[in-house]
């Protein structure tokens, strides 16, 4: 059985910071996963594809 690195007291702060702060985590999540998608997927139509979805979010900001 491996030791868990992190404290309970700790795992509790996070758990308690993540219920309070949903919608931040939502999207450093959704961030991370783009970025990742970007970097490592995406192939030239597909970039294209996501930068008119940025033109059209930026037109509604």
């Amino acid at each position: 059985m491996t030791e868990n690195k992190t404290s309970d007291a700790q795992l509790r702060a996070s758990r308690k910071w993540d219920a309070k702060n949903p919608d931040v985590k939502k999207k450093s999540r959704n961030k991370s996963g783009c970025k990742a998608y970007i970097r490592d997927w995406a192939n030239e139509e597909d970039l294209l594809e996501v930068e008119e979805w940025i033109r059209l979010r930026r037109e509604n900001l």
